[in-house]
């Protein structure tokens, strides 16, 4: 069992009694509401996954998790026609465990980076058959990975109440050098249009999300780095971060993915995954030849995310959303005449908006006329959309006596001498 930032949330809430021991789950991710304009899909996995990223091809890996007590992981390569094209081990460096932070596609060397915050924290790049090399070590609580379009690595670190960081890390030595200090848990770290560094973190106290932006210029000496700039706080998303070919923000956290926006600042649930005990984590985009807009078609692009982790329940799938094609408004990947339904019900609202085509914010004829051009189209059978929905796979824990157990070992063995520290941000509310 892995125990990521994610993770961490989840095991504070278990052990001051916050969250509730669901015995079972019933129904498919796949059967929740697509956001309008979106074709919403699952893909299976073998286990948990607690890493994900597309290369410059357009696959997608995403790492399964090793099992608590085992170091070693599974990667996994999934094809952009959706078909499973291998799986890797990956060891990590500890006999014991293996702890993943994140995991990113690093486009210098066609490798991945991928983070194990077991013992002293340790950077790891691995091809894509699995074979690994030790990048960096001596990270504490080392968690997100990110590469900038230029090629330089950074991570975040989740030490805590003002302890986390973000750090460069030199590709050639391992050293590291801090960009940006004074973070609680350090969570996701993307790059925005202007390639300047996108750094989101979690409160110590109130698990609450925060946004700021490290400007990033470039001279003959390297890069440098601006005073960061507060973007958005008290989020809902605060685990992962990633922005789309446009420049827009999304966000992953408790009960789903968020968009975000600058002006004005604010945050939006953008896909719903029913529960807010369940928390989105991981998440990766691949950009297409048009922008990731609703009805744009498989050209906008592909979002996947793991939608639902929990410590008692972890679903081995992930979700992925990519633009359907126009006209198809109840998001099946087809045009037919269930879409004209939609509309007829939907004609003059502007709340509730499966069919508004055109995105303007009403229901109205015009939505009724690209129904009309578009009738039999279906979404390309090409990409994402060829993966099945399937029924996802549901890890249960016997008993919570068992739970708090693995809570506690856990916390011995991170605590490294410093149990008070630990506990205080297991049990702080």
């Amino acid at each position: 069992m892995n125990l990521s930032f994610a993770q961490l949330q989840c095991i504070h809430r278990t052990v001051c009694g916050l969250m509730t021991i669901w015995l079972a789950l019933s129904g498919s991710a796949s059967g929740l509401a697509a956001p309008p304009g979106y074709f919403k899909t699952t893909i299976p996995l073998n286990g948990p996954p607690v890493g994900l990223a597309f290369d410059a091809d357009g696959v997608l890996y995403a790492l399964e998790g090793a099992e608590f007590g085992s170091n070693q992981a599974t990667l996994r390569a999934i094809l952009p026609d959706g078909t499973f094209a291998g799986s890797f081990p990956i060891v990590g460096d500890d006999p014991e465990n293996f702890f993943v932070g994140g995991m990113t596609y690093d486009s210098v060397t066609d490798r991945l980076l991928v983070t194990d915050n077991t013992g002293d924290g340790r950077l790891y790049a691995v091809g894509k058959n699995g074979v690994r090399e030790t990048l960096a070590t001596g990270i504490p609580t080392i968690a997100v990975p990110a590469v900038r379009s230029t090629g330089e690595i950074f991570v975040s670190t989740a030490l805590g109440n003002g302890l986390g960081k973000v750090l460069q890390i030199d590709r050639t030595n391992g050293a590291t050098s801090v960009v940006l200090s004074g973070l609680d848990y350090g969570a996701g770290l993307a790059f925005d249009a202007n390639n300047d560094l996108i750094v989101q973190e979690s409160d110590f106290f109130t698990f609450r999300g925060r946004l700021q932006r490290v400007p990033i210029s470039m001279s003959p000496a390297g890069l440098t780095f601006g005073t960061a700039v507060p973007l958005l706080g008290d989020m809902q998303s605060s685990y992962g971060v990633a922005v789309d070919s446009e420049g827009d923000l999304f966000a992953t956290g408790s009960g789903g993915l968020y968009t975000i926006t600058i002006e004005p600042a604010a945050e939006k649930l953008f896909d719903d995954n029913s529960s807010p005990d369940q928390i989105a984590t991981a998440i990766t985009f691949d950009p297409g030849s048009l922008p990731f807009e609703g009805f744009a078609g498989p050209g906008g692009g592909r979002l996947v995310y793991n939608a639902d982790f929990g410590f008692t329940t972890e679903d081995a799938f992930i979700t992925l959303l990519m633009p359907t094609v126009p006209g198809d408004y109840d998001a099946d990947g087809v045009v037919a005449a269930a879409d004209y339904d939609i509309w007829k019900t939907e004609f003059g609202s502007t709340t509730e908006l499966a069919a508004d085509g055109n995105r303007n914010g009403v229901v109205d004829a015009a939505d009724y006329t690209i129904w009309r051009n578009h009738l039999g189209a279906s979404l390309s059978m090409s990409g994402a959309a060829a993966i099945s929905v399937s029924e996802p796979a549901t890890w249960l824990l016997l008993s919570g006596a068992f739970l708090i157990h693995m809570c506690w070992c856990w916390i011995r063995r991170r605590a490294s001498g410093k149990d008070g520290v630990v506990l205080r941000f297991f049990c702080s509310s």
